[in-house]
């Protein structure tokens, strides 16, 4: 079996902590105990139910939505990764969005500097080793090739090129991850008070607060003074977060999130990056959240909505209410736990579906492959419109 193989640098670091959280968008899922657990014994729980929650609404800052038209009238302000942008009317109403690499319709290739920060979580003596997942992240269809029906290529591009088929389908448009450089162990010492331990079908996984977790993970990536052009993946094993007390499992588990920090001045450098668990199969029973499943939606999302700040018309999804109405551009959010099946030559993966533009945007038809709204034609109409409360 071929792997590639992947380079360390650096020592490792220490976290610290500090409270309070910043706006993120985040991949939730709840947890459904089946009884009462003794204090003295780690929980078992047997069931775990998808649902999403946008953590920004924890945020006590300004979205980064204010900066959408800006990204597009005067790009040059702007140090970040490559990014291209337009518009879309729909009620009326004009929607701004901006998208990682370059316009679709130029059919040119961009490549993205992209680097892997293992997370040792350490819990009440027990530790879970982000190192250990590594070399499964590296070489899995992120980014290394495998065949799809619009080409071989990396399971991200292979969702943008079908999102843009109209011009993809004629042209060399792709936006590629370039091998990961793997940065030196981010160690996390948990304190008890802002982590549980659980136990579930598919092994022993950690819960911990990601109001304490949050700014984390943001003062190591600042520490590091990592290029505004590089994309950096924080990357845990079995680790989930929950939105408020870990020992409450309504609040949990967001399992992963990306995010955008705008620093303002004369030129605006934003720093993108995102954060997901590497997930044991059966962790969430017979739904296929495993392996790279939470870091595929990620990925996927950070492609079509990089700064956090693009909005489209409020949309939800019938099947599933506890998304709520929603206005963001979040590719994953209306799908979580619909995943398929792709090997390359490290092993078999599960990445997830993802919503096509045109299910934002309202087109019909659809101008994605194949005329569908999702990259497996989950749903085969746009979005349905919804009025916030």
């Amino acid at each position: 079996m071929l792997k590639r193989s992947f380079w360390t640098k650096r020592a490792v670091i220490v976290a610290s902590s500090v409270a309070a959280l910043v706006g993120v968008v985040a991949l939730t899922l709840a947890l459904v105990i089946p009884g009462l657990a003794h204090a003295q014994t780690i929980p078992y729980v047997s069931k775990l139910t998808p649902r999403f929650v946008n953590a920004s609404n924890f945020s006590k800052l300004a979205g980064n939505s204010k900066y959408a038209n800006e990204l597009l009238k005067d790009p040059t302000r702007f140090n970040s990764v490559p990014f291209w942008g337009s518009s879309f009317s729909y009620g009326g109403t004009t929607y701004p969005y901006t998208m990682v690499g370059a316009n679709p319709a130029y059919g040119t290739t961009t490549t993205i500097t992209t680097e892997i920060i293992p997370v040792r979580v350490v819990l009440d003596n027990t530790t879970f080793d982000g190192i250990t997942k590594v070399g499964a992240t590296a070489n899995s269809p992120l980014f290394l090739n495998s065949n799809y029906a619009q080409g071989r290529t990396q399971y991200g591009d292979a969702i943008q090129r079908a999102n843009w088929w109209q011009y993809a389908g004629h042209n060399n448009y792709h936006v590629l991850l370039k091998y990961p450089a793997v940065e030196s162990t981010l160690v996390v010492n948990v304190p008890s008070y802002h982590g549980a331990l659980y136990n579930t079908p598919g092994g022993e996984i950690a819960v911990v607060d990601i109001n304490w977790w949050y700014n984390v993970i943001l003062d190591n990536l600042y520490g590091r003074h990592t290029p505004d052009n590089v994309f950096p993946i924080f990357l845990t094993n079995n680790v989930l977060l929950s939105a408020g007390d870990p020992n409450n499992l309504n609040n949990c588990c967001i399992i992963g999130y990306h995010d955008a920090q705008f620093q303002p001045g004369s030129t605006i450098n934003i720093d993108t990056y995102a954060w997901g668990s590497y997930v044991s199969h059966g962790v969430f029973g017979s739904t296929p959240i495993e392996d790279i499943n939470a870091l595929s939606h990620e990925v996927a999302e950070w492609l079509n909505d990089p700064f956090t700040s693009n909005t489209v018309p409020y949309w939800s999804v019938p099947s599933e209410p506890q998304y709520g109405c929603n206005n963001a551009l979040e590719v994953g959010d209306p799908l979580v736990g619909t995943a398929f099946t792709v090997t390359t030559s490290y092993g078999t993966y599960h990445p997830q579906d993802e919503a096509f533009f045109a299910w934002f945007a309202h087109q019909s038809p659809s101008q994605a492959y194949a005329g569908r709204y999702t990259y497996l034609g989950t749903y085969t109409t746009p979005a349905q419109v919804c009025t916030p409360a």
